[in-house]
């Protein structure tokens, strides 16, 4: 035999080495492509929680601005609802009783739901007829601002100048247009 040829063979030591190289190589590529699928669909939860703040935000600004203020109570504002007549229904036609009850789902969620009744009902305040899930946040409020104070309970026929939203963490302002 020719003692230049020598065999080419890998090692065991050399074959586990290679194996817990491509482990740890595939380990890391693992855990960055799940902190990348996490990344996207925290981002994905940020947007549709945006979508619905503006969503509520621009149903509650058209509605307010097409205000209706022809009796002695038009616009009720509590710490679980706001209620008021309007001439910008979503169910019926022309103007209705409007309110946005905020229904607390345990101790970090509320759940808003917006209720329409038919304006000859005559009735502010109260549940409305037809009702529909806005949708569920971590905290909802609503303040008016008098003078330099921001109040969260208002009763009046005027609707008020300012209002402020609350939703999640972000604040939106409502300046009803005066006529």
């Amino acid at each position: 035999m020719n003692s230049s040829k020598q065999n080419r063979a890998f090692s065991l030591l050399e074959l586990i080495i290679v194996i817990s190289l491509l482990g740890i190589v595939f380990g890391i590529i693992g855990t960055t492509f799940i902190n990348s699928v996490k990344s996207v669909r925290n981002v994905e939860d940020e947007i549709q929680n945006q979508i619905n703040n503006i969503s509520l935000y621009n149903q509650l600004a058209k509605q307010l601005f097409a205000k209706y203020e022809k009796k002695k109570l038009n616009i009720i504002i509590q710490r679980d609802r706001i209620s008021f007549y309007t001439y910008y229904p979503v169910f019926f036609e022309g103007a209705v009783r409007a309110e946005y009850v905020f229904e607390k789902l345990g101790e970090e969620k509320i759940k808003v739901v917006y209720q329409e009744a038919p304006y000859v009902d005559g009735k502010l305040g109260i549940e409305g007829v037809k009702k529909q899930t806005i949708g569920i946040y971590k905290n909802v409020s609503v303040d008016i601002l008098q003078g330099n104070n921001w109040l969260e309970n208002y009763k009046g026929k005027r609707f008020p100048k300012v209002l402020r939203l609350s939703l999640n963490d972000s604040i939106y302002y409502i300046t009803v247009r005066r006529r």
